[in-house]
C-alpha cells in the first residue's frame, strides 16, 4: 500500500492518541482497583507517566521507522518504474512528446531526430509551426479543441505533413490522447513517420492503375478465375470477342467453352504451370465458334498459393482463315501446274480423235456404227469441258470485261437449263430486282459459274421441285441468290467445298465449282453456302458494284 507524504502526521498523531487513551484508561483502571493508599497511588502515577513517555516513544519510533522504510520501498519502487517508462519512451520508434498550452514541453530521441534537431529548444529555431502547411495546421488545431472540449475525449488519428529542420516535408500520422497533467489539460502526441508507407501506397495504386490500364486496352480477352472456377475479371476485349458484358459473367462460370469442347480444368493448369499459345475454339455469345490462342498463368496470394488463375485469348480466327487461304492457294497452284502439264499433253490428240471420229461417222460403211460414235464424240466432248475447267485454274483466261445486267444472264441461263428442268421435274421462281445496276464483268465466265451453280441445285433434287433465283441490290453490291429444295449438304462438307478435286457427286471431278470459286475471286467477288440435310441448299454469290481496279 502506497502512504502518502502528507498522510505521515496524521498517522503519528492518531497513533499517538489511540495509543495515550488506552493507556490511561487501562493503568488508572489497575492502579485504583488494587491500591486504595492516595500516597503510594501517587508515586506510582509519577513512575507510571516516565514508563508511558518511554513507551511512546519506542512505540512512535518503530512507527515511524515502519512507515519511512514502507515510504523508501514505493519511492524505489516508483524510481524504477519510473525509469522503465523513461527508457520505453525513449527507445520508441514513434516520436512521444508532450504537449501543454500549445507547445511542446517534452519529446523523446525519436522525435527529435524525425524534426532533426538536437535539443528540444532547438525545435522552434527559424520556424513558426512545425506542420508544413496551413490547412494542416487548422485540421491539428480543430482535433486537439475538440478533444479537449470534453466532445470527444478519446484518442484521435491524423496524418499531415510535417517540416523538418532541413526544410524537407514528410507524411506523419499522430495520435492524440487527452490527459490532465499538474491540474492542466495536456496532449500526448504519438506520431510516426509514413512516408515511405504513403509512397509505397502510392506505387502500389500507381502499379495497379498502369495493370487496369494495360488489361482494359489490351485487345486481348484476359479473363482471371478462381479455384471454382467463377470469373473475377473480364476486360472490355473478353466483352468485345465473346460478347458477353462483364456484368453478366462476372462470379459466374465461364460460358464460352462450347458443348463439345473438352475445357482444361484449373488442376490441370496448376498441375502442367503456365499454358502458352494453344490453340482452343471458344464460343461467342450468338453461338458462333471463335478460334483462340490461349495463354494461362497461376496466380498466387501473399503466402505464394496458387488461390486463381489468369487466361489470356488471343483471337486468331482471322489468322485461320488467312493460313486456311494460303493453303488453299497453294493447292490450287499446284494443280494449276499439273492441270497446264495435262491439259496441253491430253488437248492436241484429243482434237484429232474427234476429227477421225467425225470423219468416220460420216462414211457409209460405218453408218451401222453412227450411235457409238456419238456416245464417243459426247464423251469427248465432255472430256474437253474439263480440260476447259483445267486451263481455267493453269493460267489466266483472257478477260473481255463489259457492262452487262445480271437478271438478263440469269435468264439466259435458265433458258439453256430448262429441257433439263423439265427432265428431272423442276420448275424456275424467279425474284428478281427492278433495279437496273449493271455488272461490270466477263460475262462469259459468269454464265459457265451460273450453269454449275444451277446445274449443282438441280442434281442436288433427284425428286424435282421448285429451284429459286433472287438477285438484290444491297450496300453496293448486286447478291445472286440461289435456292435450291434438295438433299441438303452436312456441315462438316461445307468447308471444303471449292476445294481440288472435291466433289458431293459421284461422276463430279470438283474441278467446276474449284474454277467457279477462281472466277469468281477474280471478279472481286464473294460466294457462300448454307445448308441444312434434307431441306436444301441456299448458295449467295456477291459482286461490288463499283469494281476496284
Amino acid at each position: 500500500m502506497h502512504i502518502k507524504t502528507e498522510s505521515i502526521p496524521w498517522i503519528i498523531i492518531g497513533s499517538y492518541f489511540l495509543f495515550g487513551s488506552v493507556w490511561i484508561l487501562l493503568s488508572d483502571t489497575i492502579l485504583y482497583h488494587f491500591s486504595s493508599d492516595f500516597l503510594a497511588n501517587k508515586q506510582i502515577g509519577l513512575y507510571k507517566g516516565w514508563f508511558f513517555i518511554l513507551l511512546t516513544c519506542l512505540f512512535l519510533y518503530f512507527l515511524l521507522k515502519h512507515l519511512l522504510y514502507k515510504n523508501e520501498v514505493m519511492e524505489n519502487q516508483l524510481l524504477e518504474s519510473e525509469e522503465r517508462y523513461r527508457r520505453l519512451v525513449e527507445s520508441s520508434p514513434y516520436a512521444i512528446c508532450l504537449l501543454e498550452n500549445d507547445e511542446i514541453t517534452y519529446t523523446n530521441r525519436t522525435g527529435l531526430q524525425m524534426v532533426g534537431v538536437d535539443s528540444i529548444q532547438d525545435l522552434y529555431v527559424n520556424r513558426q509551426s512545425l506542420i508544413a502547411n496551413s490547412e494542416d495546421t487548422e485540421r491539428f488545431k480543430g482535433l486537439l479543441s475538440k478533444i479537449h472540449a470534453q466532445e470527444d475525449p478519446s484518442s484521435k488519428t491524423i496524418e499531415y505533413q510535417l517540416l523538418r529542420s532541413n526544410n524537407e516535408i514528410i507524411d506523419v500520422e499522430s495520435t492524440l490522447i487527452p490527459i490532465m497533467f499538474n491540474h492542466k489539460a495536456t496532449t500526448i502526441i504519438q506520431t510516426r513517420d509514413i512516408t515511405e508507407r504513403k509512397k509505397a501506397v502510392k506505387e502500389l495504386w500507381e502499379a495497379k492503375q498502369l495493370i487496369q490500364a494495360i488489361i482494359s486496352a489490351s485487345p486481348i480477352a484476359t479473363l482471371a478465375l478462381d479455384m471454382e472456377s467463377n470469373i473475377r475479371l473480364w476486360n472490355p476485349a473478353a466483352e468485345k470477342i465473346f460478347g458477353w458484358k462483364s456484368e453478366e459473367v462476372i462470379g459466374k462460370k465461364s460460358p464460352i467453352v462450347p458443348v463439345e469442347e473438352k475445357d482444361i480444368t484449373i488442376p490441370e493448369i496448376i498441375e502442367y504451370g503456365h499454358i502458352v499459345n494453344k490453340e482452343v475454339k471458344r464460343m461467342r455469345k450468338d453461338g458462333t465458334i471463335v478460334y483462340t490462342a490461349l495463354f494461362t498463368a497461376p496466380i498466387q496470394d501473399e503466402n505464394g498459393q496458387i488461390n486463381g488463375i489468369m487466361a489470356a485469348f488471343m483471337d486468331i480466327t482471322d489468322k485461320k482463315k488467312t493460313e486456311d487461304a494460303l493453303l488453299k492457294t497453294e493447292k490450287l497452284s499446284a494443280v494449276g501446274q499439273l492441270a497446264a502439264s495435262v491439259a496441253h499433253e491430253i488437248r492436241n490428240p484429243l482434237t484429232s480423235v474427234k476429227g477421225f471420229i467425225q470423219l468416220l461417222s460420216s462414211d457409209n460403211d460405218f453408218a451401222d456404227k453412227t450411235p457409238f460414235l456419238s456416245i464417243m464424240l459426247s464423251e469427248i466432248d465432255r472430256m474437253d469441258s474439263i480440260i476447259k475447267d483445267l486451263l481455267v485454274l493453269a493460267k489466266p483466261q483472257a478477260e473481255h470485261f463489259t457492262f452487262f445486267n445480271v437478271n438478263t444472264l440469269l435468264s439466259y441461263v435458265m433458258q439453256l437449263l430448262s429441257t433439263q428442268a423439265s427432265l428431272y421435274n423442276i420448275s424456275f421462281i424467279t425474284d428478281f430486282t427492278e433495279h437496273h445496276e449493271s455488272l461490270y464483268g466477263e460475262e462469259n465466265q459468269l454464265k459457265q459459274v451460273f450453269i454449275n451453280l444451277i446445274k449443282n441445285a438441280m442434281e442436288a433434287m433427284p425428286d424435282g421441285g421448285v429451284l429459286r433465283l433472287k438477285t438484290i441490290v444491297k450496300d453496293n453490291s448486286i447478291n445472286v441468290i440461289i435456292i435450291d429444295e434438295g438433299v441438303g449438304i452436312p456441315e462438316h462438307k461445307l468447308k471444303t467445298l471449292g476445294e481440288p478435286f472435291y466433289t458431293t457427286k459421284e461422276e463430279g471431278t470438283g474441278l467446276g465449282l474449284l474454277s467457279s470459286f477462281k472466277i469468281i475471286e477474280n471478279h472481286q467477288g464473294k460466294i457462300d453456302f448454307t445448308s441444312t440435310v434434307g431441306i436444301g441448299t441456299t448458295v449467295t454469290v456477291c459482286f461490288p458494284i463499283e469494281r476496284k481496279t
